[in-house]
């Protein structure tokens, strides 16, 4: 399952080594990219896009044998501050060197040296294997391939927890090959020709993507309107594949604790991080645009008693301490937005007519509230709509994002396009909130006398 996927890369300063490895890869029918590292010249970032195993020699700056690995060390730990990308994901560093103990060394050293804003850069694990049991040093000869990949597979599944996510990545790409094949076994066999395939495919994504976003719509842009057929049909497919029973072995090893009494809560600012992944996209990672569906932009006009007047009919008081209800101290806390909604149709169709946005306010959880008698938080209006705790971009602080149904606000699109984005909510969440409007606007209302 693991060696499934193209993303091993061996960094090796002997030309010899660094073929026989790569070789003993090929022969067990996974794509490996082998790197020759020269120390003048160093190595390339863009080979690590996406790594997930990455094998390094222990004596890249000098073969010499020493009890003293500090300059090893500082050499492999500088290889990945400069190689390492944020958004590559985790990886597994695998040592070539007989000596199992310089693992633990070589960790502590990354825990310690690695700067701190690149946390990233760390791998999940750092194990051992020596060289010279797979291939023989003096001219690079292979000399048991299936050896190798029991002896990496052994070492990353004794962490079920690490292996069960780098299998999980397996299956999203086995999922999507799955989609595209299903959507390409649609072609006619008569069509599968070099001179008509491409008319062919052309056709159904061309169809496909009208029907999608509608036919005025698809030159906005194509890539999005494929994407957004084929993402429903990937998700069901990662959801539902018919996995093998080593597979749920697995699985039921990496995760344990769910049952156990002593797990405790998640503090808020694991939660606040955990829910900020769940549910916010945010700017660097993702395009954002404060047009886009469920985008929530920054207070774009005057932050001043007239200028919240001019759009919602209220001071800044009037609607933090009686619509929000918090004190006068939290005023100064917490910070207006714009969160854009609408009909999912119409956003993915770019209908025309102005753009709907909702009134909010993001809530640090130390801003006082003001309280009932009981000293408990005044319940909000069912017109106000909370979102789970999270940690905004740049944020220190855990907050909460609230939306008031009753103040919405329209502008042109073309009013809008300079705003700025703070983040943007996934869909999971923006339908929930979408539906609690819809909700609070279409209940019915009786006149019923006491008796």
């Amino acid at each position: 399952m693991i060696f499934s996927a193209p993303r091993f890369v061996v960094v090796d300063d002997k030309e010899e080594h660094l073929l026989a490895i790569v070789k003993a890869f090929q022969y067990l029918g996974s794509p490996c990219l082998g790197v020759h590292y020269n120390q003048e010249s160093g190595v390339d970032p863009i080979h690590f896009r996406g790594v997930r195993c990455l094998f390094m020699d222990l004596h890249l700056i000098n073969s010499h044998a020493s009890s003293d690995y500090k300059s090893q060390f500082s050499s492999i730990a500088s290889i990945l501050e400069d190689s390492i990308s944020m958004a590559g994901g985790p990886y597994v560093l695998v040592l070539w060197t007989e000596q199992s103990h310089v693992c633990d060394e070589l960790r502590a050293y990354l825990d310690k040296s690695i700067d701190p804003a690149k946390p990233y850069v760390r791998p999940l694990a750092v194990l051992s294997l020596a060289k010279e049991a797979f291939i023989t040093p003096a001219d690079g000869g292979i000399i048991d391939s299936s050896k190798l990949q029991a002896a990496v597979l052994d070492s990353i599944t004794a962490n079920p927890q690490l292996a069960a996510l780098l299998g999980w990545e397996v299956d999203v790409l086995s999922a999507a090959g799955d989609t595209l094949a299903s959507l390409l076994n649609l072609i006619e066999v008569e069509q599968r020709k070099t001179e008509n395939f491409p008319t062919a495919v052309d056709t159904i994504l061309s169809r496909l993507a009208r029907e999608t976003v509608g036919k005025p719509n698809v030159e906005v842009n194509q890539r999005t309107a494929i994407y957004s057929a084929l993402a429903p049909i990937l998700t069901d497919r990662i959801l539902n594949q018919d996995v093998p029973e080593e597979t749920q072995a697995l699985w039921k090893k990496a995760v344990t604790r769910h049952n156990d009494k002593d797990l405790e809560a998640a503090s808020p600012k694991e939660a606040g991080e955990l829910n900020r992944i769940l549910h916010l996209a945010v700017p660097g990672s993702e395009t954002l645009r404060p047009t886009d569906w469920g985008a929530v932009v920054t207070w774009p006009f005057d932050w001043s008693d007239e200028g919240v007047q001019q759009f919602t009919g209220l001071t800044i008081k009037q609607m933090l301490c009686e619509e929000f209800r918090l004190r006068s101290s939290a005023l100064e806390q917490c910070k207006p937005v714009l969160v854009r909604i609408g009909a999912a149709c119409d956003y993915a169709q770019d209908n025309r007519g102005p753009i709907s946005y909702l009134f909010g306010l993001e809530v640090p959880r130390s801003a006082e509230r003001q309280l009932d008698s009981s000293k408990n938080p005044i319940k909000l209006s069912d017109a106000i709509w909370q979102s789970p705790i999270f940690m905004t971009p740049g944020s220190q602080e855990d907050s909460v994002l609230y939306v008031h149904f009753r103040f919405p606000l329209t502008f042109l699109k073309d009013a809008c396009v300079n705003w700025e984005v703070s983040y943007r909510l996934r869909e999971q969440l923006l339908m929930q909130l979408i539906t609690s409007v819809s909700g609070y606007v279409s209940r019915p209302g009786i006149v019923r006398l006491p008796a």
